[in-house]
């Protein structure tokens, strides 16, 4: 009878819907589409402005693999945010789940409905509590699934929530007050972090508009003055110069990207 019940629950974990590593980014056949259209609009102006000349239209593969990685980053960091907003928001569902009476297995799996309604069904919480739920039920312990929860995301603040719940659980803790009090710090330091990128953002938005700035003057140059840009077109002068200029472009660019990026 054991070894039936043990071959049951190893068929149950084998059904498990594979787990997400928040850590890496696969972009999807929509996304790389989009990212490879970008790519071929900024060469292709490039080329016009710069060069006047469709050669260096030849770079948009190589340019679009070297502002792969930078993507996948970008879009790994938003979903990594999301995550954490996602999971703020579950404990305190949860915490309020207790404090109703639900021991805390139950109140993370009666959070799902609730989430649900806040953030959708294609939400990520929604889809780890799934998971949770089905891994509840194969006996794994709670604070192994959050450990490895927090491992995944990457995330610091699912990460001190895991270790405190794990510390707690195993000292005897007051789980109840331990939850409410890490849920109201979780709270307290997403909304910090909100007012810092709100103020940041602005500054952000400033950066777009005047990484537009320079093509904004030279197509309007080019469509007022034709022959403006002349004497630097189809010469190896003038390539010099342009690609000299494209490059303190290029530099300015990844500075300001530097500066603007703030790791709360």
């Amino acid at each position: 009878m054991k070894h039936t019940e043990h071959v049951k629950r190893i068929e149950n974990r084998s059904r498990l819907p594979p787990a997400v590593d928040y850590q890496s980014y696969s972009l999807s056949s929509r996304e790389m589409a989009e990212h490879i259209l970008e790519c071929a609009l900024f060469v292709m102006l490039v080329s016009w402005l710069f060069y006047d000349s469709c050669v260096t239209f030849a770079f948009v593969v190589p340019y679009a693999a070297l502002t792969l990685k930078r993507k996948k980053e970008k879009l790994c960091t938003r979903r990594r945010r999301q995550l954490e907003t996602e999971f703020k928001e579950t404990i305190l569902i949860v915490s309020s789940n207790i404090q109703a009476g639900y021991s805390i297995e139950n109140a993370f799996k009666e959070a799902q409905q609730e989430i649900a309604a806040l953030f959708g069904k294609g939400s990520l919480m929604l889809a780890e509590l799934r998971l949770m739920v089905r891994r509840l039920d194969n006996n794994e312990q709670l604070e192994d699934i959050l450990k490895d929860l927090a491992k995944r995301s990457g995330a610091d603040d699912i990460r001190d929530f895991a270790d405190i719940f794990q510390i707690a659980k195993r000292s005897g803790g007051n789980m109840r007050g331990v939850i409410a009090n890490t849920a109201s710090i979780i709270s307290g330091k997403q909304e910090v972090r909100r007012e810092i990128e709100t103020v940041v953002s602005e500054k952000k938005l400033e950066q777009k508009i005047m990484r537009y700035i320079p093509f904004i003057i030279m197509v309007y140059i080019s469509l007022t003055s034709e022959h403006y840009f002349e004497g630097l077109y189809h010469n190896i002068l003038g390539w010099t110069v342009m690609t000299a200029g494209l490059a303190v472009y290029f530099a300015a660019c990844c500075l300001a990207d530097k500066i603007l990026e703030i790791n709360i």
